[in-house]
């Protein structure tokens, strides 16, 4: 009966880790995320000088 309990805690804690890391990753923008935006910022930046050169 102790190693059923030993066993159930360790995977309740391993779940609850699991489950905290991948709340956490999710949070954080990913590397597309992050290339998309800095390609919409050159974009308008891109279009901004070719409006003043016109």
């Amino acid at each position: 009966m102790h190693d059923q309990v030993l066993i159930a805690l360790i995977s309740t804690i391993g779940s609850i880790v699991v489950a905290y890391l991948t709340t956490h990753q999710n949070k954080k923008p990913s590397i597309d995320d992050e290339l998309r935006e800095e390609n919409e910022e050159l974009r308008r930046k891109l279009e901004e000088r070719e409006h003043e050169n016109t």
